[in-house]
């Protein structure tokens, strides 16, 4: 018999997404170097991305968690103490390294050819695998090629071979110089202490559900497994079985069903920090669209990937969260040279809330100039 879902109030639901993911006050994870392990910790993932027009999104992530955030903080992480290691989760991230079995499956698919990413020539890989190691860690500039390609897509062929390498767990990024990747063996840099053996399919089902909600709070069936290639049936057995011990809860949100819950996040008395935060694009928080648009009555689009003629809000707009709402988005550019944080322009949600949030929202701005490395704020005409 099918457990019936529990009906509880939008605000309710923001509530336990917000405290999920560490935004519900201002040092939820401590304030010091472990705090970055914390963090990734929790929210299973921080998404890496190129785009700079103000901090990458996995050091603003980190930021908006934990104030005094210093970007040396994920190196040590990563390469000294070894608690998180990079990998592909829905896109290039950190991971906790303690999770490091449960992308062992991703790394599987990849070696069965089971994607639609390039595939390079044996021959390359194999040349890079005996000189890692004969000699050690590489990068890939220390590769001379003569191939110039023309786009994005015509990498020259080692860095596609240590790309499909990385991809396949054969390789795994040691750390990072500037933002390049330094690659090395895996048995160099995973810690002795780690398990590493391959879950089966109820295991690995079974820790996808758990730990998205547990780092989500909320979610739909769908975004439990968010771009990962499962067997339905099975992940529904998992599920079912998952509801019948009474650890995941139905939930009916106002009407939006059917969402899940853990039930320990329906035990909480959860009180959410009178705060503004400006949040990155890539935020964990509101990286299902679908989700933010029902919980929180909020429409966002990251509109860099858009031509111009079709952006309505600018080409870098950032969400801004206060308390358990969505209040606005900001387009910012840091211009570092400068030392200037150019605010172009600040949409509202209700033109009327903008005087009744001016002193939070100056304040949340000279604090992400700050992070930014700017010591002053320039509000564009």
């Amino acid at each position: 018999m099918a457990t019936p879902p529990i009906h509880i109030a939008k605000k309710e639901a923001r509530k336990i997404i917000l405290a999920a993911q560490g935004l519900h006050k201002s040092s939820p994870f401590g304030t010091g170097p472990s705090s970055v392990t914390k963090v990734i910790d929790q929210l299973g993932y921080v998404q890496i991305d190129t785009i700079s027009v103000v901090q990458r999104a996995h050091h603003h992530v980190l930021w908006s968690r934990i104030p005094n955030y210093k970007e040396e903080w994920l190196q040590q992480a990563q390469l000294k103490t070894r608690s998180v290691f990079e990998y592909w989760s829905h896109a290039a991230a950190y991971l906790p390294m303690k999770d490091f079995r449960f992308s062992l499956p991703v790394m599987e698919a990849f070696r069965s050819k089971k994607d639609r990413w390039p595939k390079s020539q044996k021959k390359e890989m194999k040349t890079i695998m005996d000189r890692i190691r004969g000699e050690g860690s590489v990068m890939s500039r220390h590769f001379e090629s003569d191939y110039k390609g023309g786009t994005w897509w015509d990498w020259k062929p080692a860095k596609w071979a240590l790309q499909r390498l990385y991809l396949e767990g054969l390789l795994m990024v040691s750390h990072r110089e500037g933002f390049q990747r330094v690659y090395d063996l895996p048995e160099r840099i995973i810690p002795g202490d780690i398990n590493t053996s391959t879950p089966d399919w109820r295991e690995y089902y079974t820790y996808l559900i758990r730990n998205t909600l547990r780092a989500q709070g909320i979610a739909s069936r769908n975004e439990l497994f968010h771009l990962r290639h499962i067997d339905h049936k099975k992940f529904d057995e998992v599920m079912d079985e998952l509801t019948e011990e009474g650890d995941l809860i139905p939930l009916n949100i106002e009407g939006h069903k059917t969402f899940y819950t853990l039930s320990s996040y329906l035990d909480q008395t959860i009180r959410i920090g009178d705060r503004i935060s400006i949040l990155s694009p890539f935020d964990n928080t509101i990286i299902w669209r679908n989700r933010i648009s029902k919980l929180f009555d909020f429409d966002y689009t990251l509109e860099c990937y858009l031509p111009a003629y079709k952006r309505a809000f600018g080409y870098f707009c950032l969400p801004i969260l206060k308390k358990d709402q969505f209040i606005g988005r900001v387009d910012v550019k840091a211009n570092r040279k400068a030392g200037v944080l150019e605010v172009k322009k600040v949409f509202w949600t209700d033109p009327k809330i903008e005087s009744e949030v001016k002193p939070l929202f100056d304040e949340a701005l000279e604090r992400f100039a700050g992070f930014n490395g700017c010591d002053s704020i320039l509000l564009c005409p």
